[in-house]
């Protein structure tokens, strides 16, 4: 098959087996992506913590609409036509075709234009922490995700001039091609700034709340950085076989058309699973978003108690902590750092509200503890 010429194989039929096989993996993972993005969403919008409101989960409650739309229209269509394909069944329209090819392309240009913007985002908030705060709004993070939508709209549409072997070749060199390279240049600026924060934590080491409070900020953006790393890796693994295959499709001028078939539902089927992937990585690596997904399927009850669970756990391990080095200066020391942080003014962050609200609970457990 050539770019340039002819596809020989358009009236070649694809194996039935070959097609009924795609439509079950089709069927997988849409209900897989329908669950995993739907509580990713929810837990964005809902915010049942109220700790979810940030940037970066704004541009993450965006990837999760792109690679929603993915398994509630462009998969349910998909199934459609591998079953037709295996039963040998014209489409009910000419027109139903485009429009899964349409919907196909929107979304996962929406999605992988996603992947940058949170990519951006995890460099500047390791980079340039103070300016990432003070400068990356919601509204900045709302009008960039409007002008992703409108790329990913736009853009698909030069598929109906040019037809959809060529336009995915298009596609494969512009939008994979070009965010695969901004992944993986900003993952390495990424890592080298992290193992040079590594470094810098000895300057936290003086026990001062400030420099607990900023360490405990180094942590998390890290903890989330490094979660999304995992995400760039499983879009590695999975587009960059799908890209070798387009090649393949559109330069094998020889390949058997049993061949060309089964790279076409291989590429096909490995972009669609990395839809279906991602909000189950959020989930698993991030606590925030595993209390939220608690709270939506199980109901805000039984999300608190989880919580209490994982508070009474943790402050355990502190009182233990605290015993070792005495009641006395371990309740100073505690009080301290609470009214440090209090008086300093970073109870405006949401962070170090959190830090300050974890400390009073230690305060009160420690009395408890050790009947002050």
């Amino acid at each position: 098959m050539s770019l340039l010429g002819v596809n020989p194989c358009i009236n070649v039929s694809a194996p039935i087996a070959l097609s009924f096989a795609s439509a079950t993996i089709c069927t997988l993972l849409s209900l897989i992506a329908i669950l995993g993005n739907t509580l990713v969403v929810l837990a964005v919008v809902l915010d049942p913590n109220k700790n979810l409101k940030s940037p970066f989960n704004l541009l993450v409650a965006n990837l999760a609409i792109a690679d929603l739309i993915v398994g509630a229209v462009v998969e349910p269509m998909s199934i459609d036509f591998y079953i037709r394909e295996g039963l040998e069944l014209s489409p009910v329209t000419s027109l139903k075709p485009q429009v899964r090819r349409i919907c196909y392309f929107i979304s996962c240009t929406a999605s992988v234009l996603s992947m940058a913007a949170i990519t951006v985002d995890r460099f500047i908030a390791i980079a340039h922490p103070m300016k990432y705060r003070a400068e990356l709004s919601r509204k900045k993070v709302l009008v960039a995700s409007i002008a992703l939508w409108v790329i990913s709209i736009l853009c698909p549409f030069l598929y109906l001039s040019v037809g959809y072997i060529q336009y995915q070749f298009v596609f494969a060199n512009t939008a994979v091609l070009a965010t695969m390279g901004v992944l993986l240049l900003t993952y390495v600026k990424v890592y080298k700034e992290m193992r040079h924060q590594v470094k810098e934590w000895d300057k936290y080491h003086d026990g001062s709340a400030e420099n607990r409070a900023k360490k405990n900020a180094i942590k998390w953006e890290r903890k989330v950085t490094k979660t999304f790393l995992i995400v760039i890796a499983i879009f590695v693994a999975c587009f960059l076989p799908a890209l070798i295959l387009i090649y393949i499709i559109n330069f094998c001028e020889n390949c058997h058309c049993l061949f060309i078939h089964v790279a076409r539902d291989v590429n096909y089927l490995l972009i669609l699973c990395n839809s279906s992937i991602n909000p189950y990585l959020f989930g698993w690596k991030l606590q925030t978003y595993r209390s939220a997904f608690f709270k939506i399927m199980c109901g805000q009850r039984f999300g608190n108690r989880v919580n209490s669970i994982s508070d009474s756990l943790s402050n355990a391990a502190n009182l233990r902590t605290a015993e070792s080095t005495g009641p006395g200066k371990a309740r100073t020391s505690i009080i301290g750092k609470r009214r440090a942080i209090t008086t300093r003014g970073y109870h405006n962050n949401t962070f170090f509200r959190l830090i300050a609200y974890e400390e009073s609970v230690f305060v009160s457990l420690s009395e408890e503890f050790y009947k002050v």
